[in-house]
């Protein structure tokens, strides 16, 4: 039985009132196709409009050191759609987001940074802020806002990187579920912390979910933090992390959006976590690399019902099942970690089946601390950007493309300071991706780069390409990940629906087809 809505008649009337006279203003001639309650634009109405409005926020640096940012904004030379539309070439803002609750000295480190060159790669040192009071000898561990407007919002990417200029994590989008999956004491994490970043006006509140070998777990008092505007709140998940070997990690926010980061310590070396995509019954996690040591797959069932986990690896010779016929079976509310040793060190992309929600990553061990982690990722819609990137002196990058259904065609563009002037220089080549394989294309900084320099790699799927996922991994000699980041769209314009005159807006029934 349907349940009765009563609605006040006033707030009907008023309501009609105020949509019927806006309906009229906007369409004075317009009327309703006949046999249709309403008149619904066609498909040819849906408009491609310029992006002008961008946020990202930075996570403060291990240490509360100075914050290297590598950063790439302006569509005109990271292949997309060259800044049209847009009003004038904008520019992007790095604002500090200060610890909550720990002042701090209103000087350099508080001031504002600023990027204004379209499509140039921009190397930028974020400061150091100093607490003040009873802290004053300590750093202020703040995140840092990066706003993009105009031109200078299309395709903006920012990642915190090393000195070198090397990408250490992804600058993240702000929203209000995020997930992260990565490891517990048992495989390098022992010190594990979330930052939580407000790059919005309003406060946020936030609660911090946390899944472990054990199941669900409670970290402190890590329900209903509040993340007051412009401002970093960091809490510690390491009460969690002891004994574990997995940990899975659900930033929500019940009002407001937040952006997160999570890292991991291990003997002093710091590790960051990805972003992972949300729990889904199907994820492809990009940029798994051969490795001398044993990778290994990071699984959570967030829901009540166990979860059958079917795994296929998509390789340069086609997909393979690493463990034949088999499942992973993992019980409802519970992380479990899984030995990859039969991907046999080649190249792949995971794709992760299951009967109910899960979410995912990897991790590559690396020479020391908690490995290098890749995650599950959305396929790249228009272009993806990973701005942080080195080769030279023993360093080489190549980003691995998977195409797990329908072949691709890939655009791969690389842009870096030119070694004379201030202009940048780009090269460009065109990769073709088979369908259900992964590709390693070798990237490099382009001829006549400042020597030494980082570059920026602009991934751009081609019309007529099958759904492309990417990462670029960062080796040093012959075979030692340092870095990897899984490759996340950066958009230069968005589509508009169309538009239809309609009293669906009050009525407190659902419409009918």
């Amino acid at each position: 039985m349907r349940a009765v809505h009563l609605v006040p008649a006033g707030v009907v009337l008023v309501a009609l009132g105020a949509i019927g006279g806006v309906a009229q203003l906007g369409h004075p001639a317009a009327a309703p196709h006949p046999g249709t309650p309403g008149h619904v634009s066609s498909p040819a109405a849906i408009r491609q409009v310029p992006v002008t409005a961008a946020a990202r926020a930075c996570p403060p640096a291990p240490g509360g050191a100075a914050a290297p940012v590598a950063l790439l904004a302006g569509g005109a030379a990271a292949g997309g759609a060259g800044g049209a539309g847009a009003t004038g070439k904008g520019q992007v803002e790095l604002t500090a987001l200060p610890p909550a609750g720990v002042p701090v000295h209103a000087g350099k480190g508080s001031s504002p940074v600023r990027a204004q060159s379209p499509g140039a790669l921009s190397l930028l040192t974020l400061p150091t802020a100093k607490a003040t009071g009873k802290q004053a000898t300590s750093q202020a561990a703040q995140g840092w806002s990066v706003a993009g407007g105009g031109a200078m919002a299309q395709g903006l990417e920012a990642e915190l990187t090393q000195d070198s200029g090397l990408a250490s994590v992804r600058c993240a989008e702000p929203g209000s579920d995020l997930w992260f999956v990565g490891p517990g004491q048992q495989n390098g994490g022992s010190q594990v912390q979330v930052d939580l970043m407000n790059v919005d006006s309003t406060a946020a509140s936030v609660d911090v979910s946390v899944i472990n070998d054990g199941g669900q777990v409670q970290a402190g008092d890590d329900n209903g933090i509040t993340v007051p505007p412009h401002q970093t709140v960091t809490e510690s998940l390491s009460s969690v992390a002891r004994g574990s070997s997995v940990l899975a990690i659900e930033v929500h926010t019940s009002i407001g959006r937040v952006a997160a980061a999570v890292s991991a310590e291990s003997h002093g070396v710091t590790g960051w976590l990805p972003g992972t995509a949300a729990p889904s019954t199907r994820l492809v996690i990009p940029g798994v690399p051969p490795s001398g040591s044993t990778a290994g797959l990071f699984l959570a069932d967030p829901g009540p019902s166990t979860a059958k986990v079917t795994v296929t690896a998509i390789t340069p010779q086609g997909h393979i099942s690493p463990f034949g016929s088999q499942s992973v079976d993992l019980p409802g509310q519970s992380a479990s970690y899984v030995a990859l040793s039969p991907l046999g060190g080649t190249t792949a992309a995971l794709q992760i089946s299951s009967n109910v929600p899960v979410a995912a990553s990897v991790v590559v061990p690396g020479n020391s601390g908690p490995g290098v982690l890749t995650a599950a990722t959305a396929p790249i819609s228009e272009q993806a950007v990973v701005a942080g990137n080195t080769s030279g002196d023993g360093m080489a990058a190549s980003v691995l493309l998977s195409a797990p259904g329908a072949a691709a065609l890939v655009r791969l563009t690389e842009i870096a300071p030119a070694s004379r002037g201030g202009a940048s220089v780009t090269a460009s080549q065109v990769v073709p991706v088979k369908a259900g394989r992964t590709l390693a294309a070798p990237v490099t900084a382009p001829k006549g780069a400042r020597h030494g320099s980082p570059f920026a790699l602009v991934i751009t799927p081609l019309h007529g390409s099958g759904p492309l996922y990417a990462a670029r991994v960062e080796t040093q000699g012959r075979s030692s990940v340092v870095s990897i980041i899984p490759a996340a769209s950066a958009l230069t314009t968005i589509s508009l629906p169309p538009v239809r005159d309609s009293y669906d807006a009050i009525s407190p029934y659902p419409s009918s087809p």
